[in-house]
């Protein structure tokens, strides 16, 4: 596999019988769906299951797959639900941040240049902190717009429901970031 087919392509071919293109859709999107599970559960080891119980979801049901839409969103949209049942079968809440975890990744923050290593992972930390206290539907759509680019369309898709009621989630997920950053800059928190 040379990795320049697009996804469609890769669908079509799993579609068509085959099963190692399934593996470079793995590979592609294995980071973010993780992501995404993460910030939701806040738990590694549940995360690592959710994200294999998506691409399952996925694999299984890629037949009923519409390819007039994008595949990531499809993907994300099978991720949030399984999350979201998670969530609530096993009645979690969002709890106090767990420190960073070294298999997800780094989040990618803006640079900040001269700003210490201490500096830059009490930001971060603050951060992380910060998007655990959020209700789940607007930490998992900042998540979804900051860190994984998706547009208020692809959100919406993602958590089925409009345009509006996405930008709604985001104006009030940055509000209540702002304010709890300004706490933590303070020493409030």
């Amino acid at each position: 596999m040379n990795g320049t087919a697009t996804d469609l392509e890769l669908i079509q071919r799993v579609k068509a019988g085959e099963h190692e293109p399934f593996d470079e859709l793995m590979t592609r999107y294995n980071r973010k769906i993780y992501h995404v599970i993460y910030t939701l559960t806040r738990n590694h080891a549940d995360a690592q299951d959710l994200v294999q119980e998506t691409f399952i979801r996925a694999y299984t049901n890629i037949r009923r797959f519409d390819e007039q839409y994008r595949f990531y969103t499809w993907l994300y949209r099978i991720a949030v639900n399984l999350s979201f049942t998670f969530l609530k079968r096993r009645k979690l809440a969002p709890v106090s941040i767990e420190p960073n975890d070294p298999e997800a990744g780094e989040t990618e923050l803006p640079d900040n240049r001269g700003v210490t290593f201490a500096e830059h992972s009490d930001q971060r930390r603050n951060v992380e902190r910060a998007l655990a206290l959020l209700p789940a539907e607007q930490r998992l759509a900042i998540t979804l717009r900051t860190y994984d680019g998706l547009s208020y369309a692809e959100i919406a898709e993602v958590m089925h429901t409009s345009i509006g009621t996405v930008m709604s989630r985001l104006s009030r997920a940055r509000d209540k970031l702002r304010e709890l950053l300004q706490g933590y800059l303070r020493g409030e928190a």
